[in-house]
């Protein structure tokens, strides 16, 4: 689970000064948010999917050459199926398997030129947000900070962090009460496996240049599982914590405007997985991903739409 927590308060106390004040660290001194519109590059998939080997190698391709981009994996009807995946397949929605998102707009042919031509489209940010994470033993806390770099008046905003499983192996676990998680591939990139075993990359794939990322012979992981999102504070819904509660100010933005400072303090709280939380998933490293979204009215129905993200690994 993860439990969310917004104070929005003014206090001289907060002040660092030598005067006496409290002199606890600020947890977001120092971090920049950038002036960036990063890209989420959104996947419908599933093991069971013989053609999913062609998206995961184009997310692979396209992750590797673009520092922006923000890849989340939504796996439906296997072991990496979860409520979090679910919400998002709500505006996410898939028109077959793979299908590929690039900030909210499915590919038609999910292609790297396809893909390539509407990263070229990004529009300027409008907000930007970052984050730090700190250990806390048996959990993680993830101190949120976004600016403005345009003027947003009336905006229904929303931050949230999520839980990403950077690789799970595609492996068969089901002789340990586990599922199979085994790539099914009809096509060149990925070879199942044997019963028991590991799915394998059949080619090199995921090039920068001339080097591949992945090599033929690797295992195959599953990659950038969306996993467990922030479901605790009474400001909070499922899509996170709406910056006018934070906000001394409402839903009106202007330039300049920082929400998450120690006046202003955004903090999430995301639990350690255990293996009971896990199960006898293979994972090899975990992210955060810290998402705002804005809340639109769309032909007559309100939707969550993407407006940027931060993600970072969490030290092991």
């Amino acid at each position: 689970m993860i439990v969310a927590a917004a104070l929005a308060s003014c206090d001289k106390d907060d002040d660092n000064s030598s005067s006496g004040g409290n002199t606890t660290p600020d947890p977001i001194a120092g971090l920049v948010v950038k002036n960036q519109s990063n890209v989420l590059l959104v996947e419908n998939t599933g093991a069971w999917c013989q053609y999913c080997p062609n998206g995961a190698e184009i997310m692979l391709n396209l992750a590797a050459n673009y520092d922006f981009i923000v890849p989340v994996a939504l796996h439906n009807n296997d072991g990496l199926m979860n409520p979090s995946s679910v919400i998002w397949d709500s505006i996410f929605v898939q028109d077959g398997f793979p299908t590929i998102h690039v900030n909210g707009e499915a590919l038609a042919n999910y292609n790297d030129a396809e893909a390539t031509a509407l990263l070229a489209s990004t529009d300027p940010a409008v907000l930007g947000v970052a984050h730090n994470v700190e250990d806390a033993d048996t959990s993680w806390l993830v101190h949120v900070k976004a600016e403005f770099f345009q003027d947003a008046i009336q905006k229904n905003y929303f931050l949230q962090s999520f839980l990403i499983l950077e690789n799970v192996l595609a492996k068969d676990n089901s002789a340990v009460g586990g599922s199979d998680l085994r790539q099914v591939s009809s096509v060149q990139w990925v070879d199942k496996g044997p019963t028991g075993g590991a799915s394998i990359w059949n080619v090199d794939a995921g090039f920068v240049d001339t080097t591949p990322t992945v090599r033929a012979g690797d295992d195959f992981y599953h990659k950038d599982n969306l996993w467990a999102f922030a479901d605790g504070d009474s400001n909070m819904t499922q899509w996170g914590l709406p910056l006018a509660a934070v906000n001394p100010f409402g839903s009106d933005y202007a330039a300049g405007d920082v929400i998450g400072s120690k006046y202003t303090p955004i903090r999430f709280h995301i639990d350690k997985p255990t293996s009971s939380s896990l199960g006898v998933l293979n994972v090899v490293g975990y992210k955060v991903l810290t998402v705002v979204w804005e809340l639109v009215l769309d032909g007559g129905n309100y939707v969550y739409r993407y407006t940027n993200a931060y993600e970072s690994s969490i030290p092991e």
